[in-house]
């Protein structure tokens, strides 16, 4: 492992400069000094001298006499020597006063690990145990996971590692989150030629990655609900295959559009209308009119009492008869509020834009464990409006992808490593039994990363502890910083305990006496217990470095990797979302240029009233003679 050169500061170059030639002298002379002693001694011996009759000669304490003397043969040698032995014996008594425990002291901050394990046996990973674990090399030469940075090198986790691809990273805002991990995490699964889906709460990475993504042979797609005019379409209704789907589907939207509250009988109630109301579209209507939207248009459109019609024309054990009879149990009051409270729920529905990007197949949730895709979920930070879509979104990306690779992967995964990238996770909505699919996705080769600011806000989304297993899931954690105490306390806990040398000295003093200083001196030593890095510590963390935290090691304290350190970051080419231009919108706009001709044959195929088509409908699509085009 290589780090990078350490400069001595200026200051520090001022005061070697001074003292040493200094020091140098005093050497030189007091070495010349008791050089003069041995000298003068051995001449006294020669010549028969006897203690007590006659003395050996004094040394003369001019300085050049004595600097004459250092250089004397042997004597000179034999002084200077002594001194510095003497000089060696000092510096240590006095590196040693304070410490106790008899292990390594931590000069930063002034304590000695104890050798003794009595309370803990935590501590910071060693050179040897970093060198073992991870991997320190040049960033040009490796596309590992890259977590931090040790001098010029970047620290990875090996592509070999037996840990998983989970990992949590914690930072608060500002603690640099994209530049320091996110980023990096793209930059590097392009070079793996690994799928990549990502949150973006702020539209920055879409405008920083999706043109060096798609120039580097990516199929790049974006679901952008702050801006639906730049957003690629998805059909999430086309996604409901059975009624488990339909069931994973109607919860997702209960759930997150609840506003934080929860009554389970209105919820339950609504649950069972929309399940019904999803099942009956998608499998009664044709492709073409298949959406999302269509189950709203339907709820507001229709009375209950046509709807009772209509889901009783069904044949008998058709999935959405079940739901709705449910839903008739209620009261007729109850029924009316349902209906309300479900249409309140959906409301966004009325927005033309959002029934757009949710009416047409642009966005294939298996195309990324077949190929290289890049996916980008744009949300917005600052409300909640649109959570429901983009959790939807997500844990339907989840469970499709974890089909494929169990039905068609090989060896049970996808073709196509996915990672994801969940940056600002809790401002994305709630993702059904995320601690369950976080738990099983590793062995289908889809890696998770879950980026947020505090524990408050995993709290707040995954109640009950669910927070933890999530957490608990991720064999590797990041540390960028953090402002709050509960988060600094639960990184405090999880770095460990440590057993340090701790000593106390007492001296007597007396009223009576002269001077405070008496030789009746106490001085005890012993051992203590502490975090290795307390709450404050955590909270005082430099804003360049990080903690690594890895399952079975010792925690890494190293410096963040910004993105701009990568060689590949000279490739990125900014892009606005505002100016992307989705396929159905392409499409929208050439056919106000073009006239759409119709195949002769071609009819209009009508909603089913009262029952199921005796034949599944399927639409006749249009075509354009684009050739043909003015």
């Amino acid at each position: 492992m290589e780090g990078g050169g350490a400069e001595i500061e200026p200051k520090k170059k001022i005061v070697l400069l001074v003292f040493l030639p200094l020091l140098l002298g005093l050497l030189l002379y007091g070495g010349g000094f008791l050089a003069q002693l041995l000298i003068h001694y051995k001449a006294w011996q020669q010549t028969g001298g006897v203690l007590g009759h006659n003395a050996p000669k004094p040394p003369d304490p001019s300085v050049l006499r004595c600097l004459a003397a250092s250089f004397h043969w042997p004597e000179g040698l034999i002084s200077m020597g002594l001194i510095l032995a003497v000089l060696a014996v000092l510096i240590l008594f006095v590196f040693r006063i304070g410490r106790d425990g008899g292990g390594e002291y931590d000069s930063a901050r002034k304590l000695t690990y104890a050798d003794s394990g009595s309370y803990g046996t935590a501590g910071f990973m060693s050179d040897r145990e970093l060198r073992e674990t991870l991997w320190v090399t040049d960033v040009k030469s490796t596309d590992a996971v890259i977590l931090g940075r040790k001098g010029a090198k970047a620290v990875c986790l090996p592509t070999d590692s037996r840990l998983n691809r989970n990992f949590a990273i914690y930072g608060a805002s500002g603690s640099g989150k994209s530049r320091a991990f996110v980023r990096n995490m793209v930059l590097q699964a392009v070079r793996r030629g690994e799928s990549v889906i990502i949150t973006d709460p702020k539209s920055e990475l879409f405008e920083d990655m999706a043109a060096f993504l798609s120039v580097s042979g990516y199929t790049v797609r974006v679901l952008n609900l702050i801006r639906p005019q730049n957003s690629d379409s998805w059909n999430c209704l086309n996604e409901v295959g059975d009624e488990v789907m339909a069931q994973v589907f109607a919860d997702t939207i209960i759930k997150n559009t609840s506003g934080g509250k929860s009554d389970h009988f209105w919820d339950n109630s609504e649950l069972n209308l929309l399940k019904a109301l999803i099942l009956y579209v998608r499998f009664t209507y044709p492709e073409r009119l298949c959406n999302i939207g269509e189950v709203y248009q339907l709820l507001c459109n229709e009375s209950e009492a046509a709807l009772t019609k209509m889901i009783g024309a069904l044949p008998p054990g058709h999935p959405a008869k079940a739901p709705y009879n449910i839903f008739k149990q209620a009261a007729d009051s109850v029924r009316g509020g349902v209906i309300i409270g479900l249409g309140s729920r959906l409301q966004v529905f009325q927005s033309e834009l959002i029934r757009k990007i949710t009416s047409f197949d642009e966005i294939d949730l298996e195309l990324p464990a077949k190929e290289k895709c890049a996916f980008f979920c744009i949300t917005s930070d600052q409300d909640a409006t649109f959570d429901f879509l983009s959790s939807l979104f997500f844990s339907c990306l989840f469970i499709k992808l974890v089909r494929y690779a169990d039905s068609v992967g090989k060896g049970g995964r996808c073709d196509i490593p996915v990672n994801f990238i969940l940056d600002e996770h809790p401002n994305s909505g709630l993702i059904l039994d995320f601690n369950k699919k976080i738990s099983v996705t590793c062995s289908r080769a889809i890696s998770v990363s879950v980026i947020f600011q505090n524990l408050a806000q995993m709290k707040n989304r995954y109640p009950n502890d669910v927070w933890q297993e999530i957490i608990g899931n991720c064999d590797v954690q990041i540390a960028l910083g953090c402002t709050d105490e509960a988060t600094a306390k639960f990184l405090s806990d999880r770095t460990g305990e440590i057993t340090i040398g701790v000593q106390s000295t007492a001296r007597q003093l007396s009223s009576w006496q002269v001077s405070s200083y008496t030789p009746q001196y106490r001085e005890t030593s012993g051992l203590g217990r502490r975090k290795l890095m307390t709450m404050d510590e955590i909270l005082r963390m430099p804003l360049d470095q990080e903690l690594v935290i890895i399952r079975g090691h010792n925690v890494l304290q190293c410096e963040k990797f910004d993105y701009s350190l990568h060689p590949d970051a000279q490739r990125l080419v900014k892009s606005r979302a505002s100016e992307y231009i989705p396929a159905w919108r392409a499409e929208e706009e050439q056919a106000k240029k073009v006239p759409v001709l119709e195949s002769p044959e071609e009819k209009e195929v009508e909603k089913p009233e009262g029952g199921v088509p005796d034949k599944p409908v399927r639409p006749r699509k249009k075509y354009r003679k684009l050739e043909e085009a003015p």
